[in-house]
C-alpha cells in the first residue's frame, strides 16, 4: 500500500483512494500532460466550443477528450433535451472491436472500457481520475440515445435485473434455512441430552 499525504487536510491516506477519509476531499491523480493528448493519435489535441464548454478535439481523428463534469454536463438529460437538433430516432450501430486498451490523455494510465448506461452499444474509455476519451461520432449517438428515452430503458432494465436477482436471493435464502432446519432436527447431540 502506497501512502501520501493528502491535498486538502495532510493526513497520510492510501493513494488509491479517491476521497479523503479525514477531510472528505476529493485526491485526484496529478495530470503528466497539461494539454490532453490524443489516446490513438498519441499527438496534441486542440480547443473546441461544444454548446458553450470547452473540450479537446484531436486534429487527426477526431476524437474527444471530456473533463469529468464536462462530460456530465453535456450528456445530462437537460442539456440533450434543450437541443433540438437532435435526431428523433436512435440507430444503434455495431459495436466495432478494439484493440487494447486506451492510455488517459492526462495521466497515460490505461483507462477503462464501459457501454454507456450498459445498453446504449456506445463503448467509452473512462478514466476514473481524469474524464472520458470518446471517438469520433459517440458524442452525437450518446446524446441521441438520451433523447430517444435511453436513459429510461436503461433504468427499465436495471429494474428488471434487480427484480430477478432479488428472486434469486430470496430462493437460496429459502434453501439455507431448509437445509438448516434439517440438520437441526437431527442434530445427534439434541437427541442425546434431550434423553437425559
Amino acid at each position: 500500500m502506497v501512502k501520501k499525504p493528502c491535498t486538502h487536510c495532510n493526513n497520510i491516506i492510501n493513494s488509491k483512494i479517491r476521497y479523503c477519509p479525514f477531510c472528505g476531499a476529493e485526491n485526484k491523480k496529478e495530470s503528466v500532460n497539461s494539454v490532453p493528448i490524443c489516446a490513438h493519435c498519441r499527438i496534441v489535441t486542440e480547443k473546441l466550443v461544444y454548446r458553450n464548454t470547452d473540450l479537446d478535439i484531436c486534429p487527426k481523428c477526431k476524437g474527444i477528450w471530456f473533463d469529468t463534469n464536462d462530460f456530465k454536463k453535456l450528456t445530462s438529460e437537460r442539456d440533450v433535451y434543450a437541443d433540438d437538433s437532435i435526431p428523433f430516432e436512435f440507430l444503434r450501430r455495431p459495436i466495432q472491436p478494439q484493440k487494447g486498451y486506451l492510455p488517459c490523455p492526462r495521466c497515460n494510465d490505461l483507462m477503462i472500457r464501459k457501454n454507456f448506461r450498459h445498453i446504449s452499444g456506445v463503448i467509452i474509455d473512462i478514466c476514473n481520475h481524469h474524464g472520458v476519451w470518446l471517438d469520433a461520432g459517440e458524442l452525437d449517438q450518446i446524446r441521441c440515445f438520451i433523447a430517444n428515452g435511453g436513459l429510461d430503458d436503461s433504468q427499465d432494465k436495471e429494474i428488471v435485473f434487480n427484480k430477478e436477482e432479488i428472486k434469486t436471493i430470496a430462493k437460496n435464502v429459502k434453501d439455507v434455512e431448509l437445509v438448516q432446519n434439517i440438520l437441526h432436527k437431527w442434530d445427534v447431540k439434541r437427541w442425546i441430552l434431550r434423553g437425559f
